[in-house]
């Protein structure tokens, strides 16, 4: 009987979950205390620190989920892929004619 090598999940994708697991946890439990103390007060600490957690997590795996998505994309069209600043932007001049409004009378 031939064994299939288990396929082992993204540390990443666990500390996704953790963290999601720990907001969702956090909220209950702080709307839990609200309901049966009838204080608010230590919520103005715990959920934003939580969110907080949360939000820096999830924002680096996206940011890990979208690098590794634009080298997949770039070996499969053999091309350049993504939003990296070229040289015409460093060069060409920040302003430009046109007024800032364009239905203003503002002169």
């Amino acid at each position: 009987m031939k064994k299939t090598p288990k396929k082992r999940r993204e540390f990443s994708k666990i500390m996704a979950i953790i963290a999601i697991t720990m907001w969702i946890f956090v909220n209950l439990f702080g709307m839990a205390m609200v309901i049966f103390t009838l204080d608010t007060s230590p919520l103005m600490y715990v959920i934003p620190s939580v969110d907080a957690v949360v939000a820096i997590v999830l924002g680096h795996y996206y940011w890990k989920a979208k690098a590794e998505n634009q080298i997949k994309l770039k070996k499969l069209y053999d091309t350049e892929v993504g939003c990296e600043p070229d040289e015409e932007m460093y060069t060409r001049p920040a302003t430009n004619d046109r007024p800032l409004y364009e239905n203003s009378n503002i002169v």
